[in-house]
């Protein structure tokens, strides 16, 4: 040993892959199926392992492109109820693991849900009602410390309902601190719940919010347009 501490693992590792793996065991466990399980998470290791293979996958899940600077780090699908993709700012290494110096990355989740659900994510997309209940009864739990900007983008086919603040994090226990985008998908007579986050470092955490200079950031408008327009949710899985 070389005395040197031990690198931790970049909390935004299990971020990204905490949600889709959690929800992908507790489908199998309502299930009760064995054998499925084990399939399964043999076909995630194979996929993970394979680059040609793991790239495939989250393209085939998000519907287009790799935006430049990123990288496929893993996907996970159960038909009909869960797809799952992640990208992120470094490629994993020759085992597949997510890298430890992961920064910025995406995170996609289609799920099964009430249209009773999506409205009210709507709503507090919208800003009409001001609850974070609603992200929580979604599974998504967001430290929001403060709004930077929430609005609309333009995109072809699907209306896109974005929400950009400071805060923390949370995925099982571990939680990290940042800009989180959370991205509402709402495609045309659709009532699964699509949800993206786009997370990344805060340019100037001890500068307040009106006076940050946001381009190039998660929080960019014109970044995030550029971005999602990488991907055509409603046409993909």
């Amino acid at each position: 040993m070389n005395g040197e501490p031990k690198k931790k693992t970049s909390p935004w590792v299990y971020v990204g892959i905490g949600c889709g793996v959690a929800l992908l065991l507790a489908v199998l466990a309502v299930v009760g199926v064995g054998v499925l399980a084990v399939r399964k998470g043999k076909q995630i290791e194979a996929e993970m392992k394979d680059p040609v293979a793991r790239e495939a996958k989250v393209r085939e899940v998000l519907g287009g492109d790799i935006p430049p600077g990123y990288y496929p780090v893993v996907s996970i699908s159960i038909p009909l109820l869960m797809n799952m993709a992640m990208l992120g700012d470094h490629p994993p290494d020759a085992k597949g693991a997510p890298s430890k110096e992961l920064e910025r990355g995406f995170v996609y989740v289609n799920t099964l849900a009430t249209g009773g659900q999506q409205d009210e994510l709507k709503r507090y997309f919208e800003g009409k009602v001001d609850d974070p209940e609603a992200l929580r009864r979604a599974n998504i739990h967001i430290d929001a410390k403060e709004t930077i900007r929430r609005g609309a983008l333009d995109l072809p086919g699907q209306e896109t309902l974005y929400l950009a603040q400071r805060g923390s994090l949370a995925m099982d226990k571990h939680r990290t601190e940042g800009l989180t985008t959370l991205i509402f998908i709402d495609c045309p007579a659709d009532t699964r719940q699509r949800m993206g986050i786009w997370f990344g470092p805060d340019p100037s955490p001890d500068t307040a919010v009106e006076s940050v200079d946001w381009s190039g950031s998660v929080a960019d408008e014109s970044a995030m347009r550029e971005f999602m327009g990488h991907f055509k949710l409603c046409g993909g899985k």
